[in-house]
């Protein structure tokens, strides 16, 4: 943006290239020495220079005080300004991009593959093997697909080796500028001489320099008209051989912004067009591309009472839901009967149902609570183990520190704990940072720890030790409350007991009255914000759902009730579309929060809590099961990768 000391320079310049037509080395037009200087000249040096000897003139340029204004008339639009061509080519054969010349920096050089586009910005000197390195590096960070550069020739291939066809281009760089505003300023030339002839000359010399110019040329182009108003002549009696004339001139100036970047490489975005049976579609793009989404594991906890009617926690919840005002929170394949609600035992049938249901919601594990192998509500998991479509939905435990403990046998743990670690080496278990298998660990009272050996501590480093003894990595140990961070900060704990990360099982707010889930869905992401500032990484928890009241109605031996819980403590119950939204907002956090959340994974409560009241599974209906909740979470997370890799805009005719 051009200032009033870049005109008084370009004035400056001009009358002095007038008064010196032959250079600084020859002599002035007044055959003189003459200064031409912006700003006032001190008096003292004005009075050596004129009545020296020899004698010499003086030439200031100043802006006028108070003698601007606003001209501004033009629109804010944007305009090229200069383009640079890309040193870098590309062409394409036989899906093989082959690049050619060397970077001037700036450039873009972009891949599209499996309709995702790769752009890399190059730097002054690159070649064209380190172009297509770069590029193979940036298409197999995403993980979509697989990218080979063999010197300057670049292929791209899928996940499965099958080979892809590519886009490629290389596009330059420029810049393009706007003016925001115009103003005009009135400027002065003050020549100082010693005689009326020094000073009749010097200020023909001026007023030639700028009669000859329209316009300045400036740093973000030319200025507006130049335009001469009026000449004052001032000579003085107070110094003798001070002979003034001052020559005031307006110049308009615009003040201009000016932005480099590269020309667009891809579309990043579409306008579709559909009218009179017709339909087109046209791309439009800019100088950056935003990075496509790539949705971190999402994973949901298991609490699997709802296989086997035999198990007592199994009829317990039967119990609870009975009451119509609850079935519909009864698992899908539940029957009704007289009033009352029972499921029959479930089959590999069942757990496959449910698998395909949760690759719907597009979960990528399941968190089980950890039981002893022997216990009926294992059973969930020895029919996952030995599901034939198992694969991609990993799976990890949740181990619960409050059933380690046990003293009858040879080292103080229990089964289930012997379990968790067994299950850590299986295949299929979700790991992290490079092969660590994740842990979750639900903390436990003082009196269920006080049997275990070495504490809660020794436990997590005894499973530390026995997984890798059994050649798994190092537990990623993820330590979990059963509260908020607000109402519990169970980061300290997490440290003491040596955890890699903390979390929360579920993180209701309750207040004493009915609230809408949209509360209890905040309430998660302030959870998370929260955490994020803590001192250990954190793991957040996405709510579907807390409405215990089936359980406070029907009261159950397996899950006491506090007596300051009512039967209009709750929040309302979520719709497909809030689950699917509050999902998808985690896995964008997660993306967007890697420093606070390095192992890039989220908890859902819960799959299954159906008697507490946070679920996504296949629900009962008269009907048949209601996949909605899986179906809307599974759409919500496509769309946001698909909005990420290419947003579409209607375009209404």
């Amino acid at each position: 943006m051009a200032t009033a000391t870049e005109v008084e320079d370009a004035i400056g310049a001009l009358v002095a290239a007038a008064i010196y037509p032959g250079g600084l080395g020859a002599p002035s037009v007044a055959a003189m020495d003459v200064l031409v200087a912006r700003g006032w000249p001190q008096m003292a040096d004005l009075d050596a220079a004129l009545m020296g000897s020899p004698a010499q003139a003086r030439v200031a340029i100043n802006r006028m005080d108070g003698m601007t204004r606003d001209t501004t008339r033009y629109s804010r639009a944007w305009r090229t300004q200069s383009v640079l061509a890309p040193g870098v080519t590309v062409a394409l054969s036989g899906g093989v991009a082959s690049f050619a010349g060397s970077a001037t920096g700036g450039e873009i050089a972009g891949v599209q593959a499996a309709g995702v586009d790769y752009p890399v910005l190059l730097t002054a000197g690159q070649t064209a093997s380190q172009v297509a390195a770069a590029l193979a590096a940036a298409i197999n960070a995403g993980g979509l697909v697989v990218a080979t550069a063999t010197g300057a020739a670049l292929t791209v291939a899928s996940l499965a080796g099958d080979p892809l066809t590519l886009g490629a281009v290389v596009v330059g760089s420029g810049t393009s500028a706007r003016e925001l505003g115009r103003a005009e300023t009135e400027y002065v030339i003050v020549v100082f001489a010693p005689s009326k002839q020094a000073r009749d000359t010097l200020e023909a010399a001026a007023m030639l320099a700028l009669d000859q110019v329209d316009r300045l040329a400036l740093s973000d182009g030319p200025s507006g008209p130049v335009r001469f108003v009026r000449a004052r002549v001032v000579d003085t009696a107070e110094l003798d051989d001070l002979y003034r004339v001052d020559l005031h001139w307006r110049i308009e100036v615009g003040r201009t912004q000016i932005e480099s970047g590269a020309q667009m490489a891809f579309p990043v975005g579409t306008l579709d067009l559909v009218a009179g049976g017709a339909s087109a579609r046209f791309g439009f793009g800019g100088l950056v591309l935003p990075a496509p989404l790539v949705i971190p594991p999402i994973g949901a906890i298991r609490f699997d009472a709802w296989y086997d009617p035999s198990n007592t926690i199994d009829a317990q919840c039967a119990a609870a839901l009975s009451p119509a005002a609850y079935h519909f929170r009864l698992p899908g394949n539940a029957a009704v009967s007289g009033g009352a609600a029972s499921w029959p035992l479930a089959t590999q049938a069942t757990m496959d149902a449910e698998i395909v249901a949760a690759k719907l919601a597009g979960l990528q594990f399941w968190a089980f609570d950890s039981y002893a192998a022997t216990d009926t509500l294992s059973l969930a998991l020895q029919l996952y183990l030995s599901s034939p479509v198992r694969a991609g939905l990993a799976f990890a435990m949740l181990g619960q520190s409050s059933a380690w403990a046990d003293t009858t046998t040879q080292d103080g743990y229990s089964a289930s704990f012997h379990s968790d670690v067994s299950m850590m080496t299986q295949p299929g278990y979700l790991t992290v940072l490079s092969g660590r298998p994740v842990y979750f660990v639900l903390d436990g009272s003082a009196g269920q720890l006080a049997a275990l050996p070495g504490g809660l501590a020794g436990g997590i480093a005894k499973v530390r030790t026995l997984v890798q003894a059994a050649g798994g990595g190092d537990p990623y140990v993820v330590f979990l409350s059963g509260a908020a961070l607000a109402d519990y900060d169970n980061t300290g704990r997490a440290i003491q007991v040596g955890a890699d990360a903390a979390g929360s099982y579920c993180t209701p707010r309750l207040n004493g009255s009915e609230q809408p889930f949209a509360t209890l869905a905040a309430q998660a992401v302030t959870d998370w914000s929260e955490r994020a500032t803590g001192p250990l990484p954190m793991v957040p928890t996405a709510m579907t759902g807390w409405d215990q009241r089936p359980l406070i109605q029907t009261p159950q031996p397996f899950y006491p009730i506090s007596p300051y819980l009512s039967m209009g403590n709750y929040y309302d119950t979520a719709t497909a579309a809030q689950i699917g939204a509050h999902v998808t907002a985690m896995a964008q956090w997660i993306v967007a929060n890697p420093s606070p959340c390095p192992a890039q994974f989220g908890l859902v409560y819960a799959w299954n809590e159906l008697a507490e009241g946070g679920w996504m599974m296949p629900t009962y209906t008269p009907a048949g099961p209601d996949l909605s909740r899986c179906a809307a979470t599974g759409a919500a997370l496509a769309a946001a990768v698909a909005l990420s890799r290419a947003p579409t805009l209607p375009l209404l005719a």
